[in-house]
């Protein structure tokens, strides 16, 4: 990023009555944070802020992580937001199915997924290679010189260490370089009591049903849960069944309302989990979804979920007929 570019967008900023920084629907940690982290900029450039989201804050970590620092983000019900209101879209895309488009004016996008922002942005940061968005946010503290308080980087450590697994997986030199100055600053206390404190009682059903009712072919795990079941809680599950050795591959699923709401997990070099949902599912219509090479997230549409939940007596028979195409190759390779 050249700070020329950043330096530009902030004075175009300035004028605004006020800036929102907006979340991805149903936020996680690195979102929060990252939308925390900007908005301490813009307030020490002397702007005024209003972080929001829809959908559901779902993970008691988060919740915990926004309470214990006074985090001030608002659901996008209770924000009035209006025509007039300009927004910053961070850790997701305008136009990306988990974004809702609320009303103003959106004017860029700050993000570590495989994203394609509109042309008519401002102003557009994306770098698909970075483990976590809190990394990019970190950088334009570096670049603009300015001190990070301690609950910004306790809150950005957090979203890095959670999205990236504690660095071990997808994460680059320059996540390496964030982590070590978040920890100089945070208070490790409350990062680890974050991070420890991730579940509530009644969610233990939810690894008991995952482990009554995982299949498995070759190494790929799959799961189709019933509810109740957290949105954000997928992820968890499914990183819980990669910690197993005969599985590299994992897919967990719930059915709502019709659809299938889906996470996936890849240790296998040539299984790209991201691109298999956007090849699969965006390319033919029949939902939407993408992420990263290792991690990865998406929808398949109510029309079309019976295809992925039962064929030829296996659930995602097309998923898995698709991961053991990618292994053949790999095999060939």
């Amino acid at each position: 990023m050249n700070i020329e570019n950043l330096l530009q967008f902030f004075e175009q900023l300035k004028p605004l009555q006020r800036v929102v920084i907006q979340a991805h629907d149903f936020p996680d940690h690195d979102a929060i944070s990252s939308a925390y982290g900007l908005s301490f900029i813009l307030q020490s450039l002397g702007m005024k802020t209003l972080i929001v989201y829809n959908g559901e804050i779902d993970r008691i970590s988060l919740s915990n992580m926004v309470e214990w620092l006074n985090i001030p983000v608002v659901h996008c019900s209770k924000a009035n937001l209006n025509a007039n209101d300009h927004i910053i879209t961070v850790d997701g895309c305008i136009g990306e199915n988990n974004v809702t488009d609320l009303p103003g004016d959106e004017i860029a996008v700050i993000d570590h997924h495989t994203v394609t922002a509109p042309n008519s942005l401002w102003f557009s940061d994306i770098r698909p290679n970075y483990g976590a968005t809190a990394t990019i946010i970190f950088e334009y503290y570096q670049m603009l010189k300015i001190d990070m308080p301690m609950k910004v980087a306790t809150a950005l450590l957090v979203g890095l260490n959670i999205d990236t697994a504690n660095l071990t997986r997808g994460f680059c030199n320059a996540d390496l370089k964030a982590f070590i100055t978040f920890n100089q600053i945070a208070d490790l206390d409350i990062v680890n009591k974050i991070c420890r404190n991730s579940l509530i009682h009644y969610e233990l059903t939810n690894f008991e049903d995952t482990c009554k009712l995982v299949k498995q072919s070759e190494g790929i795990a799959t799961v189709l849960l019933k509810e109740p079941c957290a949105k954000n809680m997928l992820g968890v599950l499914a990183d819980f069944l990669l910690s197993v050795n005969e599985f590299d591959v994992v897919i967990v699923a719930i059915e709502n309302k019709g659809a299938l709401q889906l996470s996936l997990r890849s240790e296998c070099p040539k299984v790209n989990v991201g691109q298999l949902l956007r090849k699969t599912l965006n390319d033919t219509r029949m939902g939407f979804g993408g992420g990263h090479s290792h991690m990865a997230g998406g929808i398949v549409l109510a029309d079309n979920a019976q295809h992925f939940m039962e064929h030829d007596n296996a659930h995602f028979a097309p998923f898995v007929k698709a991961i053991k195409a990618l292994r053949l190759l790999e095999t060939a390779v």
